[in-house]
């Protein structure tokens, strides 16, 4: 199966925001270097149609030089993709990378996840948030019921197990996750009950409740699913949000704030935010 690669390069400010920008069109992964004092870019795609999509939009950033779009074979840049990787620190002792590349004798707990198409290696600044702010508020997760929506590569699952999760149910959208979902369970071995599923917020039954919900998603995708959120999470229970870029920040509190969600507590990894967030008049005890 062909894929599709956008060569690029970016001054190195621009990085997350165009990173944010490409998984709006479906990136799949990404391989950056720098020449001459400039970051280039080779971003992948499952369509052309998505990639010229991506060039035209980034065409509209003032400092950026788009090389080509290039046809490529799924072996040669997920081959190269591999050949990159590094175990990823999240949290506390907490690491993510494959189980081919493990990570330092420190390492307290190692979760094993496969780079293949779905995000969420530990790579990305959105990732290291959720996962820390999960391993926070690791107390409050013990023995609780946790969702996290738009798992991706079921990263934020693991770690929540790892906390002490009593069962983490992982819903995604995107199909291409089906296999690496799969391949990634296989790889961790669970304390509680571990299950994904593919298909919308919507398919969930409205009678379920959780009491700890994580979002790792651009504010975009993720906004819309506050008033559901709201809907099955428990009356005690949090909200982890994600892949918020810090000057959305203030709009993502309002927009919780409407759904009866108050901010408690908040991080920022360069360009990115994270909030928690409960329901209006509980104090976490």
């Amino acid at each position: 199966m062909p894929y599709f690669r956008l060569i690029f390069s970016i001054p190195s400010t621009l990085y997350e925001c165009i990173i944010a920008r490409c998984l709006l069109f479906g990136m799949l992964g990404n391989e950056e270097d720098m020449t001459d004092g400039r970051m280039v870019l080779k971003v992948y795609f499952a369509d052309k149609s998505s990639t010229e999509a991506a060039a035209a939009e980034l065409s509209k950033f003032g400092d950026l030089s788009v090389a080509a779009i290039e046809q490529v074979d799924e072996r040669d840049w997920i081959a190269k993709w591999r050949a990159s990787m590094k175990p990823a620190p999240l949290a506390n002792g907490f690491w993510v990378s494959p189980l081919w590349l493990p990570p330092p004798a420190s390492a307290k707990h190692w979760i094993k996840i496969e780079p293949k198409m779905a995000f969420g290696t530990g790579h990305h600044e959105t990732t290291r948030l959720a996962a820390a702010s999960i391993i926070a508020f690791r107390r409050q997760i013990n023995h609780s019921r946790v969702l996290d929506i738009g798992t991706g590569s079921g990263v934020l699952c693991f770690t929540a197990d790892a906390c002490g999760a009593s069962s983490c149910l992982g819903i995604e959208i995107d199909p291409h996750c089906r296999e690496n979902l799969a391949e990634n369970r296989r790889d961790n071995a669970a304390q509680g009950k571990i299950a994904f599923t593919i298909g919308s917020i919507s398919s969930l039954n409205v009678q379920a409740h959780f009491d700890f919900i994580v979002m790792n998603m651009l504010i975009t995708e993720s906004a819309p699913l506050l008033g559901a959120t709201a809907a099955l999470l428990s009356q005690k229970g949090l909200l982890i949000w994600s892949g918020i870029l810090t000057d959305e920040a203030d709009n993502a509190i309002g927009l919780a704030r409407n759904f009866g969600f108050v901010l408690i507590k908040k991080q920022r990894e360069n360009e990115w935010w994270c909030g928690a967030f409960n329901k209006s008049g509980f104090i976490l005890s």
